[in-house]
């Protein structure tokens, strides 16, 4: 399986993202890859690890749309930008998927221009894994679509339905329309609207209404729907929540000494809790409903964050979730748009 991967777009120094890329060679033997960026820089990145020659190609651009360029004229004026080369070589069937943890919006803009949708899916979400108590769920959609309508909310709970089946192994997954209360009657007129949608698709298992904080609890529901405005508040807030977490522990700690002791014999515990909460865990959210695989990082992705995304986007690939997702949305009447 062929992967692209940008190398040139995230925040960290390319060595590190160009040798924790090349470590998920050593996990998965199915595994090859494209890095697309300064190919002189690649190389002497390369040049520091052993690594087989045979499953690592280089394809070279200088070009690079910024975290602080607008999307629509980075894609524009660098046609050549390493995200959009990355995204070009799916749509070449050169690569199965891709990978940016460079600028978000011109990584989903790269994703619609270069691979295109799905016949029938109106708006691709952004689904991510995160963690919970005892567990993990997934939410869509992560902030791919603001603004959306109950049609886009009916089609995201089919796609995170088979994205939970296939990739998370659940069997009869629970799916929830995220909102600030459990009622029926709660709500803005479009997720009331939402409901009454969510409700009639009877080949779905859903349970209703899910708040924020219960959606965290163990073995409530496992897909979380929302519109991208609301999914990344709640994203954002999780990971401010869990630094704010983390540094109230190290402050507390530092006032007793017999507290600074009791932290080292837990340290390994902190370390767990730490790369659990960590988005390198999960490495990366996934664009869900286009024509190949395009996946999308956190800036700050670290080189063992670019290990987990490509074993992640792997084991995606390998579940064919875009392919049943075409035949779901069929099945369900979404794609028509008859409940």
């Amino acid at each position: 399986m062929n992967l692209a991967i940008d190398i040139a777009s995230g925040e960290n120094p390319l060595e590190e993202l160009v040798l924790g890329s090349v470590a998920s060679l050593n996990y998965n033997d199915d595994i090859n890859l494209i890095l697309v960026g300064n190919g002189e820089e690649i190389s002497k990145a390369l040049s520091k690890t052993k690594y087989d020659a045979n499953r690592v190609q280089i394809e070279h651009t200088v070009e690079v749309i910024g975290m602080q360029e607008s999307p629509a004229v980075g894609i524009k004026h660098k046609k050549n930008a390493s995200v959009l080369l990355a995204a070009r070589l799916v749509a070449e069937k050169k690569a199965e998927g891709f990978f940016s943890p460079g600028n978000t919006g011109a990584t989903l803009a790269a994703a619609l221009t270069e691979i295109g949708r799905i016949k029938g899916v109106l708006r691709p979400p952004l689904i991510s894994v995160l963690p919970r108590n005892g567990g993990e769920f997934c939410m869509l959609d992560m902030g791919a679509n603001v603004d959306c309508t109950p049609d886009y909310l009916a089609q995201f709970a089919v796609m995170g339905r088979v994205f939970a089946k296939r990739v998370l192994g659940i069997d009869d997954p629970r799916v929830g329309l995220l909102n600030i209360g459990e009622e029926d009657s709660k709500g803005n007129q479009a997720t009331k609207k939402a409901f009454e949608r969510l409700e009639k698709m009877k080949k779905i298992n859903f349970i209703g209404n899910i708040e924020p904080n219960d959606m965290l609890k163990e073995d409530v529901v496992d897909v979380v729907v929302a519109d991208g405005f609301d999914g990344n508040i709640v994203l954002k807030t999780m990971e401010g929540a869990g630094r704010l977490v983390v540094n109230l522990i190290k402050s507390e700690i530092k006032k007793n000494p017999i507290s600074t002791v009791g932290a080292l014999m837990m340290k390994p515990v902190f370390k767990t809790l730490k790369d659990k909460m960590s988005s390198d865990s999960y490495g990366s959210a996934v664009l869900l409903g286009l024509n190949g695989g395009a996946f999308v990082g956190h800036g700050k992705t670290s080189g063992s964050g670019m290990t987990n995304a490509i074993l992640n986007m792997n084991k995606f690939l390998s579940a064919k979730v875009n392919d049943k997702i075409a035949k779901e949305l069929q099945n369900t009447g979404v794609k028509r748009r008859i409940f």
